[in-house]
């Protein structure tokens, strides 16, 4: 198996961060340009993270940094899909709450207890993270449920918008969703050894979410300026 290269990693993370300095230095709605900045630094924390983990495989802090930018994605979405959606605080704003605790546990949980990332191994552009089988479930369920939750909640989003622009931004969040989710569950389930890598492949995958979030940002600063 050939080593590890971290080319993609570098130059997605580099792409990911100069998005996040984008989308704050524009115009528009700081409601949905906040989280949409922020899901940025999360992704590029990852890549970034992911290259010292491959550089120093033996130094677990790495990997536990790298999973503290991951457990970030799925408050970070549902915070930017209840923006999308209603503004107004109600019954949807607990859904990033509920997901801020539970990564906030997890993130404890990896930083407390050593024996939750237990070794990791980079091969050609992929890291894989080994787990015991207990923690690999909790944290599969954790991310997991926050994603189908996120495009079940941006469907039932898009059946009711009634503004263009945040139909649009509804439309561009899942459709950023489905090209990482699923091209991810398809090399999980085609690789021969599928064990701890599907942090590393969604993370870079992740660069289609990316590019659709970038294309909201767009839309979002040609809409602040229409309306000036």
């Amino acid at each position: 198996m050939p080593s590890y290269s971290p080319l993609l990693a570098l130059v997605t993370g580099i792409l990911e961060f100069f998005g996040a300095v984008f989308t704050l230095r524009s115009p528009g709605r700081k409601r949905i340009l906040t989280p949409t900045a922020l899901i940025f630094l999360l992704l590029a924390g990852y890549q970034f993270a992911e290259i010292a983990v491959c550089a120093a495989p033996d130094n677990l802090l790495f990997t536990r940094l790298a999973y503290l930018g991951i457990s970030g994605l799925p408050p970070l979405g549902l915070w930017l899909m209840v923006q999308l959606i209603s503004p107004r605080r109600g019954g949807l704003a607990v859904l990033p709450l509920v997901w801020l605790a539970a990564a906030a546990l997890i993130v404890g949980w990896i930083f407390v207890e050593p024996a939750c990332v237990t070794k990791s191994v980079c091969q050609v552009v992929i890291a894989r993270y080994f787990h015991p089988p207990i923690f690999e479930v909790l944290y599969g369920l954790f991310f997991q449920a926050g994603l189908a939750v996120l495009m079940f909640g941006t469907t039932a989003g898009l059946a009711g918008a009634e503004d263009p622009v945040l139909r649009r931004h509804l439309a561009s969040l899942q459709a950023g969703l489905l090209g990482f989710v699923l091209p991810s569950l398809a090399v999980r389930i085609l690789l021969r050894e599928p064990q701890g890598v599907l942090p590393s492949v969604q993370c870079h995958f992740a660069l289609v979410f990316a590019v659709f979030l970038f294309i909201l940002v767009l839309r979002e600063r040609r809409s602040a300026r229409e309306n000036q």
